[in-house]
């Protein structure tokens, strides 16, 4: 039998902020705004992105990058791909407008703010993020996300990234719940399921990609959401321990 819910987790980028829309946005403008930029097609130009990031991300949250220095290296990472080498006020200038248009679009998951608020009435509610925590504190205000938030829990002051179970144990001390009584929901399988399974929670797959799922999680077959809404449904996956397809 399932155990009772009494705290839903989440991750926060492209589980209940769309990091994606923003990241794919802002870096459209830039792309457009730079020839050099446009000898690879925007999806090329965007994996290219995205791999630097991830790696600077990494060094920013150990702590051996500052954050403002690895966001311009990304883009001095970029404009050597491409063979250019502007002086340092054009990558600062390529940063900032990437940072503006990012920060402009910025918005919940559809559906985001009205299952948080019936998940509020029912359970504890914490998110679990590998980031900074001014950084996701400002997206959740900005988002208007905030005030359905029990506890956050974010990488930079646990001292410790998912997929260890570590921090995921740190929000169920904090939300006061055991572990067969939370279920994580997240985008990544590999931060997000495969480290909740590891810390004895049920694992949900926020997949509105519909990938394949990578491998097994555990012993038994992942639950998956593909959106937020209709509210009915998600609540029955996060509550009943179903599957929707």
């Amino acid at each position: 039998m399932t155990a009772v819910v009494r705290a839903v987790l989440f991750d926060l980028d492209d589980t209940l902020f769309d990091h994606r829309i923003c990241a794919q946005t802002a870096l459209s403008e830039l792309h457009a705004a730079h020839p050099e930029f446009q000898a690879a097609a925007f999806p090329d130009f965007e994996r290219l992105h995205a791999g630097f990031l991830e790696e600077l991300h990494k060094r920013v949250m150990t702590g051996e990058l500052p954050l403002e220095y690895a966001r311009q290296e990304r883009f001095r990472r970029l404009f050597a791909a491409f063979g250019a080498a502007p002086d340092e006020e054009a990558v600062v200038r390529a940063a900032e407008t990437y940072r503006d248009g990012y920060r402009r679009i910025r918005r919940p998951i559809a559906g985001a703010a009205a299952l948080l608020a019936e998940l509020k009435a029912r359970s504890r509610v914490g998110i679990v993020s590998n980031n900074l925590l001014e950084e996701q504190q400002d997206k959740l205000r900005h988002c208007r996300l905030d005030t359905f938030i029990d506890v956050l829990v974010v990488s930079e002051e646990a001292g410790v990234s998912k997929p260890d179970p570590r921090i995921f144990e740190i929000a169920l001390e904090r939300l006061q719940c055991r572990a067969a009584e939370a279920v994580m929901i997240g985008d990544s399988w590999t931060a997000d399921i495969i480290g909740a399974v590891a810390a004895g929670i049920r694992p949900i797959w926020f997949n509105p990609l519909r990938q394949a799922q990578p491998d097994r999680a555990g012993d038994a077959a992942v639950a998956e959401l593909h959106a937020l809404e209709p509210i009915p449904r998600v609540l029955q996956v996060i509550f009943a321990d179903g599957f929707f397809g």
